[in-house]
């Protein structure tokens, strides 16, 4: 078992893998939630519904865990904590990153159609950046 270099997490992050955001609630246990995300400048972005149970407990926690994972040999996996911020996301810039996110995920023509189905009009996005303040890092 190993740590991972910066450069090797870097790398690790760019590939298409399905995260859990994991949020802490104070009537239960921690929120954990499969999500797509995308790796820009050492944070992490994650586009969501500004009402969901995962925004509305982000805002009151103020911040995160994350965990990306691989599942295949050589088994490697990161996980992130730290602070995060909720930005409104609406409009063509919505579009834009929910057709980035789904077609990293879901490849070309089903990415198109899966972002098709946000109007442009619906102002109830919002984005999440994580910025780690502590890593853990493994390869087996």
């Amino acid at each position: 078992m190993a740590e991972m270099t910066d450069a090797q997490r870097d790398e690790f992050l760019t590939d298409a893998r399905v995260a859990v955001l994991v949020i802490e609630r104070t009537d239960k246990g921690p929120l954990c939630a499969p999500v797509w995300y995308r790796y820009v400048d050492g944070a992490f972005e994650v586009s969501m519904e500004g009402d969901s149970a995962k925004a509305v407990l982000l805002r009151r926690a103020a911040r995160a865990s994350i965990c990306i994972q691989d599942e295949s040999p050589p088994y490697r996996y990161v996980t992130a904590e730290g602070p995060i911020t909720v930005e409104a996301l609406a409009g063509p810039e919505r579009h834009d990153m929910v057709l980035e996110l789904a077609t990293r995920y879901l490849g070309d023509e089903a990415g198109r159609q899966y972002a098709d189905g946000f109007s442009p009009d619906d102002a109830s996005g919002v984005i999440v950046t994580l910025r780690p303040r502590r890593w853990q890092t493994t390869m087996y």
